[in-house]
């Protein structure tokens, strides 16, 4: 079956499960209206057009009592930094949920400039799904090259490591939650074994949103074309022969097509080198900066599908 086919049957199944769900919010019927409108584009009119849509909604959405400490350190740099949000109630150690933002690898950050509720979304969705959530930032081009930023993310879980009791995480239970250029950093912790503590990425699971996994940005993976091939996502799935994460792939109705063909890629190369299929599904309505953007937003027809995919990785489904 080729990689189109593939993709084609599990958009199919996924859409089956979420139409399932219905979406009757007027602010989020009319900010698919408007993403729709913007088609599958990615330029500076569509992240801010977005992004002022979702500040505007996540005004108004459910926060939760949570906890938040904020500017933790992981790394000596100054963009090695968290925020971390989790219940108020002591309880049994928690799954952490990591999320690490897009930005074409040369900005980005744990806080979005059109709103300080952006990116804390994420952590706070999964937080108050009795989770601890992180949002995460790490250095940018032009001040590292290849494998620094995936370094970061190593850097990451060995600071989760050496600091779970503190937050209250099960350490044994560390999901990476990421958006498209930060894909391209988590993908190298999934499969590339040089960023892996004997042979292990040291994490139960990955969600990747709309994911950058070619290695197209000379200044981070270097100027010959057969190395960046060689860093590229694709390659290093293709001939990984480690432990095998659990992933989620899921990407936009509104990506563009490079990076929806990507994801395609990057399933087709799973599905051939892995005992069984990594889950998938394409969000409807959205596009490459909703796709983040929503969770936490009301519309559950695709948190609910990472919801189930931790809980079902916990529990060896």
């Amino acid at each position: 079956m080729t990689a189109t086919r593939l993709l084609l049957t599990c958009l199919l199944l996924a859409t089956s499960a979420a139409a399932a769900q219905s979406v009757t919010d007027p602010a989020l019927l009319a900010a698919y209206e408007a993403i729709r409108a913007m088609g599958p584009n990615l330029n500076p009119q569509v992240i801010e057009g977005t992004g002022k849509l979702y500040a505007q909604i996540h005004k108004t959405t459910e926060k939760g009592a949570l906890q938040v400490t904020r500017d933790v350190k992981y790394g000596p740099d100054a963009k090695n930094g968290m925020d971390i949000y989790r219940p108020q109630t002591t309880a049994s150690p928690r799954p952490v949920v990591v999320f690490i933002h897009g930005g074409g690898l040369t900005g980005g950050d744990k806080v979005n400039p059109l709103s300080d509720l952006m990116n804390a979304n994420v952590a706070t969705y999964f937080a108050r799904h009795d989770m601890v959530g992180i949002n995460a930032t790490y250095r940018l081009v032009p001040n590292i090259t290849y494998p620094q930023g995936a370094e970061d993310m190593q850097a990451i879980v060995h600071w989760i490591q050496a600091n779970a009791d503190t937050y209250g995480i099960d350490p044994a239970r560390i999901f990476f939650l990421c958006a498209s250029a930060g894909c391209t950093h988590v993908s190298s912790l999934l499969f590339d074994p040089a960023m892996m503590d004997d042979a292990d990425p040291d994490i139960a699971g990955a969600i990747m949103l709309s994911g950058a996994y070619q290695a197209e940005n000379q200044d981070y993976f270097g100027n010959d074309a057969a190395r960046r091939e060689q860093r590229s996502a694709f390659y290093l799935a293709e001939h990984y022969a480690g432990k095998d994460v659990p992933v989620f792939l899921l990407s936009a109705e509104y990506d563009p097509h490079g990076i929806e063909a990507g994801t395609a890629r990057l399933y087709d190369i799973l599905c051939r080198t892995r005992e069984a299929c990594p889950r998938f599904a394409q969000a409807r309505d959205h596009n490459h900066i909703s796709i983040n953007q929503h969770i936490n937003s009301g519309d559950e027809r695709y948190t609910a599908m990472m919801l189930e995919f931790i809980h079902d990785t916990l529990q060896g489904k």
